[in-house]
């Protein structure tokens, strides 16, 4: 899904001015571009996150953080990925470069981070135990989906309220990058709603991703150049 180079660019990008950094790069882009970076600030929602645990196919755990930024979930976590489930970038077609990933080694990490940030997890399961469309939007929330072949983890089911989605054709289950797909449409649908906006970025958050979105549309020798950054290959490290 993600490497360590998109999430270098964002911790080197940390250590500048932001506004210094958008104000430097944008005679390089076009105003098409700058229109786009925009219109992706303004959906982009931080109180929708997803996370999927224990994931084992890298095209499925992909296609999740494909979803996730097409419909502007900004935060994407990963818990305890096996083999090489995180390396599928064709089919991500880019998306790993613009939401956040962040990887957790176990299902407690996970809790901790989101539960410092005031995020509640809810648990996709065919036993759930409320319908999607009874999971509330009046807090920021996470929805978890399990690995491919066993679900959700007994830990995992014990730890959060779970959900399920309504199905009454034949099949008995739906793929998971289906299941958050549906889960992400519908949340984040219901959560804009309720907060009667695209997006809900601060100013801070506002002005931190337009400044990773200038660096990520220039040229990787002008970073280098004017910011101090080495590149290699996919994102910066800070220069020596």
């Amino acid at each position: 899904m993600v490497g360590p180079r998109p999430r270098r660019l964002w911790e080197a990008l940390d250590r500048l001015d932001p506004d210094r950094v958008v104000e430097t790069l944008a005679p390089y882009l076009t105003a098409r571009r700058k229109a786009r970076i925009e219109a992706m600030i303004e959906g982009r929602l931080m109180s929708v996150q997803v996370a999927v645990e224990a994931p084992s196919d890298p095209h499925n755990a992909a296609a999740v953080l494909r979803t996730a930024e097409a419909l502007g979930v900004g935060t994407a976590h990963v818990v305890a990925a096996e083999g090489r489930a995180l390396e599928a970038r064709r089919t991500t077609q880019g998306a790993h470069h613009w939401v956040e990933v962040h990887e957790h080694p176990d299902l407690a990490a996970l809790l901790a981070t989101l539960r410092e940030a005031g995020v509640t997890p809810y648990g996709a399961d065919m036993d759930g135990a409320v319908e999607l469309v009874q999971v509330p939007v009046d807090r920021p929330v996470c929805i978890v989906v399990g690995n491919e072949s066993r679900g959700l983890s007994e830990a995992a089911r014990a730890a959060m309220p779970t959900f399920r989605i309504p199905m009454v054709g034949l099949s008995q289950s739906l793929n998971l990058s289906v299941s958050a797909a549906i889960a992400m449409f519908d949340l984040t649908h219901r959560r804009r709603a309720r907060l009667g906006a695209q997006g809900d970025l601060d100013g801070p958050a506002r002005r931190r991703l337009r400044a990773y979105a200038y660096a990520r549309s220039v040229d990787a020798r002008m970073l280098r150049g004017i910011f101090d950054l080495e590149w290699d290959g996919d994102g910066p490290r800070p220069g020596v």
